[in-house]
């Protein structure tokens, strides 16, 4: 029986675009999630250009993601930037085994989503309420805060 795997494997070119297309202001790819398939390989579960509504209808309690969606900070001088909120999200129905493993994979992920602003850990879809993540936005926004974030 062979053991979990220490390492991923991001390399696949359908991740690699996806990533660099939610990077891209000019695109309208605004998230990504990534998630473990058959054999524990990493696959690219989603993206698409509907937001966070969208982005969180592709998940499930029974499986862990890790992903980005790009919000825009936008203020009264019509200014819009972009910030990239990194998710790691692990389902209620998540067996034990598995979620050990977000652990040990978490770091690998983080370096492959280099650039994001913040990081939320959710268990829930509750956990990802636009609410929750502004409050986070705003609490790391330093002088210059933006009057509202666009999920979408």
């Amino acid at each position: 029986m062979a053991g979990a795997k220490r390492s991923v494997d991001l390399s696949n070119p359908d991740i690699q675009e996806a990533w660099q297309e939610v990077r891209n202001d000019a695109a309208d790819t605004n998230w990504i999630l990534l998630s473990y398939g058959e054999n524990n390989d990493v696959v690219l579960s989603g993206k698409g250009t509907g937001g966070l509504t969208e982005m969180k209808a592709q998940m499930n309690n029974n499986q862990v993601y890790f992903g980005v969606a790009r919000v825009r900070a936008v203020d009264d001088h019509g200014s819009k930037r972009a910030k990239f909120v990194f998710i790691t999200y692990v389902g209620a129905g998540v067996p034990a085994i598995r979620r050990a493993r977000v652990s040990t994979h978490k770091p690998e992920f983080e370096r492959f989503f280099n650039g994001y602003h913040i990081q939320i850990y959710a268990n829930t879809e509750d956990d990802l309420s636009e609410e929750s993540i502004t409050a986070t936005l705003h609490g790391c926004a330093g002088a210059h805060k933006p009057q509202a974030y666009e999920f979408s």
